[in-house]
């Protein structure tokens, strides 16, 4: 069976305040989070693929349609990895969208990650809101053939398991070990 990844591959990072992770602010352009250390990780034992963030503060899907020829389909990544929709209306939709234009420029090999804040439990709105989410992710998986990573089961896991660990800096945005945590998620989805 031929692997996920290819050491010929470039991969994109699509999303949020969560994938951009200060990317302007670091001379390789893949920020201080998960992106910076799937790409570490995978340069390791698999040299080879490219990673590249193009992750986006304060977006949702609306922002990613409007930036999807130039920030997407314009580089012509081998694997497509979206994670996003914690503050998105039109979710479901948009992202359908955003995957068929995707797969009519080409791109085969997607990367679907469940939107997450892990410290929710005392919103149940919230919780509510993110488990419906994390379902869409899953079905547009299926959908589209896609790698589907449990990134909001991974993070609610851990910090049902450890408490000790500060994995946010305020609810949502991941710390060094919230970061690890989805970072290794990602891999364990993708097969690495």
């Amino acid at each position: 069976m031929k692997p996920f990844l290819l050491p010929t591959d470039l991969i994109l990072f699509q999303g949020d305040s969560i994938t951009d992770a200060g990317r302007h602010d670091t001379a390789d352009g893949l920020g201080t989070g998960y992106v910076a250390l799937v790409a570490g990780l995978l340069q390791q034992g698999f040299p080879g693929p490219r990673v590249m963030n193009r992750g986006v503060g304060g977006d949702r899907t609306v922002e990613l349609l409007n930036r999807w020829k130039d920030d997407c389909l314009g580089l012509k990544p081998d694997v497509l990895s979206i994670m996003i929709g914690v503050n998105d209306d039109d979710y479901v939709a948009n992202l359908r969208r955003l995957l068929d234009q995707a797969k009519t420029a080409g791109i085969s090999r997607f990367v679907l990650m469940s939107p997450t804040t892990i410290e929710d439990e005392g919103n149940r709105e919230l919780a509510r809101h993110l488990d419906e989410r994390t379902e869409a992710v899953k079905a547009l998986a299926g959908d589209y053939d896609a790698v589907y990573v449990p990134t909001r089961e991974t993070q609610k896991h851990a910090l049902e398991s450890n408490r000790q660990v500060r994995w946010t800096l305020d609810g949502c945005h991941p710390t060094p070990a919230g970061h690890a945590l989805i970072a290794g998620a990602w891999l364990q989805a993708v097969g690495v």
